[in-house]
C-alpha cells in the first residue's frame, strides 16, 4: 500500500502518493534544466507548477483521493517533456509531407474503440464523461444534454442515465485535453453563458446573445397573436403551444447551462476556452509576451513620469494640490459609486417589470382599436378627449417601453452612445405624455361633478293584495364579435349606438296609503346640474305590468349621444302595510345590484360643491318565492317566521338612519340574550359540580390551602 501526503504547490494543498511525489519532482526539475537559459525562467516555471497544481486539483475534485503515478505520466505527456520539446520542431516541418498521405488507421482505432464509464471524471456515475470520452468531446456538453433531457422530457433523462449506470463497464480513461466550454468573465452581461459558447463554437457573442433573446420576442409575439386570434384568426391556440415550448427551452437552457458551467477564472482556463493547446513551449511564449508587455508599460511609464516631472518642475505646488484633491476626489467618490451601482440596479429592475406590463396593456390598447371602437362611442365627449386619449397612449406608455427596450438591446449587444440626443428625445417625448395624462383626467373629471336624479311614476293597476317582482326577458349577455370582450359576458351588451347594463337596484318603502307604488329613479354624473339631468333622462329602462305581475327589463339603455357617466337606474315600490310583495327567482339570477351611496361635501369657496361616489357589490338578502308582508314599522317581514330578525332594507341601503339605529337595537339585544342565556347554563352547570363535590368528600365547608394546591396538582 503507497503512502499518502499532503503537498503544497501553488498555494494548492494535494493529496499525492509518495512514488508519485518523486516523479513530479523528477518533472519539474527536468524543466528547470531545459529553461534554465531561457530569460524570465522563473516566472515560467512557476506557470508551469500552478497549471500542474491546477490539473491535480482537478483530479482530486473528479473523485479521486490522491494523485498517482498513472496521473503524473498523463499529465507529463499533455504538458510535455524536455526529451520531446527538442524533436517538435523536426516533427513540425515533417508534419506537412504527412498530412499530405492518406490515413488508413483512424478507421481501425474507431473500431476498436469502447464505451466506458470514466471514474477518473466522474460526478455520479462517470455516465456522461465516458460517453464524451468516446465521442472526443467536452463532458460538460454531455451533462447539459442529459440535464435539458431530465428536466425537458419528464424524468426520461434519469431513466436513460441509469440503464447506463449499469450496462456500461467502468475504467478510467484519460481526460479530455481539447477545447473546453466554460463561462467567460470578461465578456458577460448575465452569467457569461452567451460569451463561453459563442469562444466554444468561434461565433461573434452578439450572435449568441440574439440567440438568446429569442424568447423575449416570442413571448412578445404571443401576445401579438393572441390579441388577433380570439377575433380574427380563430387558431389562438396554435401558436401559444408552439412559442410557449420554444421559449421555456431556451430559458431552460440558458439556466441549466448557467449552473453546470464552469466559470474561466485563471488564464489557462480561458487558453481552455479558446481551444489553445497548453504545454510548456505555450506557458513559455505566455510569460515571455506578458514579460514584454510589462516592458513596453514600463518604459511607456517612465516616458510619461519624466514629462510630468518636467512639468511639476514649473509649478510643483499648484500641480501637487491638485494631485491630492482629485485622489481625494476619488476616495469620496468610491464609496458614492458602489451606492450608485445598487440604485441602477433596483431602479431598471422596478421600472423594466413595470414597462413590461404596461407594454401587454398597451398592446392590446393598440392592436385591437377595432374592437375598441364600440367602446369609444361611450366614453369621449369631444375631440379633445380622443386626442388626449391617444397622447397618453403614444407617449405615456409607448414612449418609455420603446426606450427600455432600446436601452436593453443596447445593453446586450454591448453598444455605447457617445452623446445624449436619445435620452433627451425620450425624455421630451415622455414629459408631453405627462401632459396629455394630466389633461386627459381633468377633462373626464370635468363631467363627474354634478350628480342627479329624476323621478318617473308609474301607473299599474292596483294589485288584490300581493304584487310579484320578476324579469321575463332573458339574461342580458353580450352578443357581439370582439373576442376579448367576452371573458365576462353576462349582465351587459354594447353595440356601435347603445349600451346596455343590469345594474338595476331595487328599494321597498311603506307607503303612505292603501295603494301600491312604483317610481323610477333615473341617476347620472355631468359636468353641471342640466347636463346630469340630460343624461338621466336619456336613459331607458322598460317596465310592464299585467296580473299582478311587475314584469322589470333585463337592462337599461345608454345611447351613445349622452355617453356613460355612471348613469344607473333605481326601482322604488312603495306597499302598503300588511300587504304583501314577492320576489321571483329571476330577479337574483338576471339583475346585477350596484349600491350607489353619494354623498355631498361643501367647499369653502362660494356656490361650489362636489359630490362623492360610493359603488360596492350588494347581496339580495330576502329569499326570492317568498311572500314578504310590509309591517307598520315600514319592515318586511316573513309570516311563516315571525321571529326571525328583519332586515329594515331588502336590496339597496336604506336612506332612512332612524331605520338602521332599530335595527341595530335588535341585534344587540339578541346578542345579550344570548349572552344571558350562556352565562345561566355555566352557572347551572357549576352548581351542579359543587353538589357532586360535597357528596365525594367528608370534608366541611371550608377547605384548607394545601387541600387545595394537592387537588391543582393531582
Amino acid at each position: 500500500m503507497k503512502k499518502i501526503i499532503n503537498i503544497n504547490l501553488s498555494g494548492r494543498v494535494i493529496p499525492i502518493e509518495d512514488s508519485a511525489y518523486e516523479k513530479l519532482q523528477g518533472y519539474i526539475e527536468s524543466l528547470r534544466r531545459y529553461f534554465s537559459k531561457e530569460e524570465g525562467r522563473d516566472e515560467i516555471i512557476n506557470d508551469i507548477e500552478s497549471r500542474i497544481a491546477e490539473l491535480m486539483e482537478d483530479k482530486i475534485r473528479k473523485g479521486a483521493t490522491a494523485v498517482t503515478d498513472a496521473d503524473i505520466d498523463a499529465i507529463a505527456a499533455s504538458m510535455g517533456r524536455p526529451d520531446d520539446l527538442d524533436a517538435e520542431l523536426n516533427e513540425e516541418t515533417s508534419g506537412s509531407e504527412k498530412s499530405s498521405e492518406p490515413n488508413f488507421t483512424y478507421g481501425n482505432t474507431r473500431a476498436k474503440r469502447r464505451l466506458y464509464r470514466n471514474t477518473n471524471d466522474k460526478l455520479l456515475g462517470g455516465v456522461c464523461s465516458g460517453i464524451a470520452n468516446y465521442l472526443d468531446i467536452d463532458p460538460a456538453i454531455i451533462r447539459l444534454l442529459f440535464a435539458i433531457i431530465t428536466l425537458g422530457g419528464f424524468g426520461f433523462g434519469v431513466l436513460a442515465y441509469i440503464i447506463l449506470w449499469i450496462v456500461l463497464p467502468e475504467q478510467g480513461l484519460g481526460g479530455y485535453s481539447g477545447k473546453r466550454l466554460y463561462r467567460n468573465p470578461d465578456d458577460r452581461v448575465l452569467g457569461g453563458v452567451a460569451s463561453g459558447l459563442a469562444a466554444y463554437f468561434n461565433k461573434d457573442t452578439k450572435t449568441i446573445r440574439l440567440i438568446f433573446s429569442i424568447p423575449l420576442i416570442l413571448i412578445l409575439l404571443k401576445v401579438l397573436i393572441g390579441i388577433f386570434s380570439a377575433p380574427f384568426l380563430h387558431f389562438g391556440y396554435v401558436f401559444p403551444i408552439a412559442f410557449g415550448s420554444l421559449t421555456g427551452t431556451f430559458i431552460l437552457a440558458y439556466i441549466i447551462l448557467w449552473i453546470v458551467l464552469p466559470e474561466a477564472n485563471t488564464e489557462y482556463q480561458k487558453m481552455e476556452m479558446r481551444g489553445e493547446t497548453i504545454d510548456v513551449n505555450r506557458i513559455k511564449q505566455n510569460v515571455q509576451d506578458k514579460a514584454r508587455e510589462f516592458g513596453e508599460e514600463v518604459k511607456s511609464a517612465a516616458h510619461n513620469f519624466s514629462q510630468r516631472i518636467g512639468g511639476y518642475s514649473k509649478d510643483k505646488s499648484k500641480k501637487f494640490a491638485q494631485e491630492v484633491s482629485q485622489a481625494a476626489g476619488r476616495a469620496g467618490t468610491g464609496f458614492g459609486h458602489v451606492i450608485g451601482v445598487i440604485f441602477k440596479v433596483f431602479f431598471f429592475f422596478i421600472a423594466g417589470s413595470i414597462a413590461f406590463a404596461l407594454f401587454v396593456g398597451l398592446l392590446a390598447l393598440l392592436f385591437s382599436g377595432v374592437a375598441w371602437w364600440p367602446v369609444n362611442n361611450f366614453l369621449w365627449t369631444s375631440d379633445w378627449q380622443k386626442l388626449f386619449a391617444w397622447g397618453t397612449i403614444i407617449f405615456f406608455l409607448l414612449v418609455p417601453l420603446v426606450g427600455f427596450i432600446t436601452w436593453l438591446v443596447r445593453r446586450i449587444m454591448r453598444v455605447r452612445s457617445g452623446s445624449g440626443y436619445m435620452g433627451w428625445t425620450f425624455g421630451a417625448l415622455w414629459f408631453l405624455g405627462w401632459v396629455c395624462v394630466i389633461f386627459l383626467a381633468a377633462s373626464i373629471a370635468r363631467d363627474f361633478r354634478y350628480y342627479e336624479e329624476t323621478k318617473n311614476e308609474i301607473s299599474i293597476e292596483q294589485p288584490a293584495g300581493k304584487i310579484t317582482l320578476g324579469v321575463t326577458d332573458p339574461e342580458l349577455t353580450f352578443n357581439g364579435g370582439y373576442g376579448w370582450m367576452s371573458d365576462e359576458p353576462n349582465g351587459w351588451n354594447i353595440t356601435d349606438d347603445t349600451l346596455r347594463l343590469s345594474w338595476v337596484n331595487i328599494d321597498v318603502k311603506l307607503s303612505t296609503d292603501s295603494n301600491y307604488h312604483v317610481i323610477l329613479w333615473k341617476n347620472s354624473w355631468g359636468k353641471n346640474d342640466e347636463d346630469a339631468i340630460r343624461r338621466a333622462e336619456g336613459i331607458n329602462y322598460d317596465i310592464a305590468y299585467a296580473s299582478n305581475y311587475l314584469n322589470l327589463g333585463n337592462g337599461y339603455a345608454v345611447g351613445k349621444e349622452d355617453k356613460f357617466r355612471g348613469q344607473h337606474v333605481v326601482l322604488e315600490v312603495q306597499v302598503p302595510a300588511g300587504k304583501k310583495i314577492r320576489f321571483d327567482r329571476t330577479i337574483t339570477e338576471k339583475l346585477n345590484n350596484v349600491d350607489v351611496e353619494v354623498y355631498d361635501s361643501y367647499g369653502r369657496r362660494r356656490n361650489w360643491n362636489r359630490r362623492g361616489v360610493h359603488i360596492r357589490d350588494y347581496d339580495f338578502r330576502w329569499s326570492t318565492n317568498t311572500d314578504y308582508v310590509m309591517g307598520e314599522d315600514g319592515v318586511l317581514f316573513n309570516p311563516d317566521r315571525p321571529n326571525e330578525v328583519k332586515p329594515k332594507d331588502g336590496y339597496r341601503y336604506n336612506d332612512n338612519k332612524s331605520r338602521k339605529e332599530e335595527l341595530k337595537e335588535e341585534l344587540k339585544k339578541l346578542e345579550e340574550q344570548e349572552k344571558k342565556d350562556s352565562m345561566n347554563k355555566q352557572s347551572a352547570a357549576k352548581q351542579e359540580s359543587m353538589e357532586d363535590l360535597k357528596e365525594s368528600v367528608s370534608f366541611d365547608t371550608y377547605t384548607s390551602p394545601i387541600f387545595s394546591v394537592a387537588r391543582f396538582f393531582n
